[in-house]
């Protein structure tokens, strides 16, 4: 009776093993067979410089299948933040680009290859609608900092610094140069004309490279041809969505003269942006500026001061009047401290091709750093300048 008993419950051991495996072998065999995942196709037509649609919305989650026909020249079609990148020829099969949008937020598609004067201005947005909640979507929006921005397209207004971010290990590069003869200078108009408006005057010339150190960090270097050489570095707080909203940068800059070797003017501030739209953009920016008591750019005969450093509130704007041309200005008035009686004024006209911008400005100072521009203006004069930026990017 006892062998029974042991024989009966060996073989119910045996049963169970097997019915369990066999449940594990069927349950594995079913995994081995997944289910079809669902495609979310979307056609885009690139043509006359424009992607038809500009605007997409996917959910999170999605796998998405991108079908871009390229119509009448070549383009590039990139997503940078998803590592989407593709090149269309006309002429030629449409090309399928596919990706799990898993990450949400909005991203800025642009065109990748130079397709001629409004290539920088050719990019969508991707929206990635999150699964979870519609409340998480602002919290996680991003933007493609290698996009062009069509309202903040440069690092500085004239002279003042905006809250334009800089790609991490990118790199941007910037001329300025102002005319050393006043416009309102000399023997009338016939002796302004004789001097093509100072164009044949000395030139006070500055050049800069700044560099994308980390994300929405970047440092510089900027030298006058008057051998004073600034190192100053930007990191962004907040930054504007949608060409909407507000930006805030904090700044901190340092400079000296005879090549770095004197006289040095440590700087501190603030870059507050407000956007509105793709039309203007506004600046307000608190800067204090030290040993500002020196040599001066426009000194004021006769002037003394017992104060060695200055705040100033820099006061800009950027407004698009067209779809690549601007109109700037900015005022920098001194609030307390050094201050020999006139404030840096100036406004200008600039125009953007790609990744260059091209600005012709009138002022009432020669300065373009933050020790200079806080010793003020000219009394009395103006000066014709230019400024040429470009972005490595």
């Amino acid at each position: 009776m006892e062998s029974e008993t042991v024989q009966l419950g060996t073989w119910w051991i045996v049963g169970f093993t097997l019915v369990v495996f066999w449940s594990g072998s069927a349950s594995a065999g079913s995994n081995a067979t997944p289910e079809k995942v669902a495609v979310r196709e979307i056609t885009i037509t690139a043509d006359q410089l424009q992607f038809a649609p500009d605007t997409i919305e996917v959910t999170q989650g999605d796998t998405v299948r991108l079908t871009i026909r390229a119509v009448d020249a070549t383009y590039g079609f990139a997503i940078a933040d998803l590592n989407v990148r593709a090149v269309i020829n006309p002429n030629q099969e449409p090309v399928s680009i596919e990706f799990v949008a898993n990450i949400p937020g909005r991203f800025r598609f642009v065109c990748g290859s130079f397709c001629g004067s409004g290539h920088g201005d050719m990019n969508g947005i991707l929206s990635v609608v999150p699964v979870v909640s519609p409340l998480t979507r602002r919290d996680s929006t991003r933007v493609d900092e290698t996009s062009v921005d069509v309202i903040e397209s440069d690092f500085n207004v004239i002279t003042l610094p905006t809250t334009l971010r800089l790609p991490h290990n990118t790199f941007a590069f910037r001329l300025t140069h102002r005319f050393s003869r006043p416009l309102d200078g000399g023997a009338g108009f016939d002796n302004l004309f004789e001097d093509f408006f100072g164009f044949d005057s000395p030139a006070f010339i500055g050049l800069e490279l700044r560099y994308g150190i980390a994300p929405g960090t970047q440092v510089g270097v900027y030298r006058n041809n008057n051998k004073n050489i600034q190192f100053f570095g930007r990191y962004n707080l907040q930054r504007p969505v949608d060409n909407r909203g507000m930006g805030l940068d904090a700044f901190l800059s340092v400079e000296g003269a005879d090549n770095f070797h004197d006289e040095y003017s440590p700087a501190i501030g603030a870059v507050l942006s407000q956007q509105f739209q793709d039309r203007a953009s506004v600046y307000v920016e608190p800067i204090w500026v030290g040993n500002t008591n020196k040599r001066v750019l426009h000194p004021e005969t006769g002037f003394t001061s017992e104060d060695e450093d200055t705040l100033v509130v820099g006061l800009g704007s950027r407004i698009r009047i067209f779809d690549t041309v601007y109109v700037v200005a900015e005022y920098v008035p001194r609030v307390s401290g050094f201050n020999n009686g006139n404030n840096h004024i100036s406004f200008g006209f600039e125009k953007r091709v790609g990744g260059h911008l091209f600005q012709i400005n009138f002022s009432n100072g020669l300065g373009a750093t933050p020790m200079q521009i806080a010793q003020g203006g000219d009394n009395g004069n103006w000066f014709i300048g230019f400024n040429i930026a470009r972005k490595f990017y």
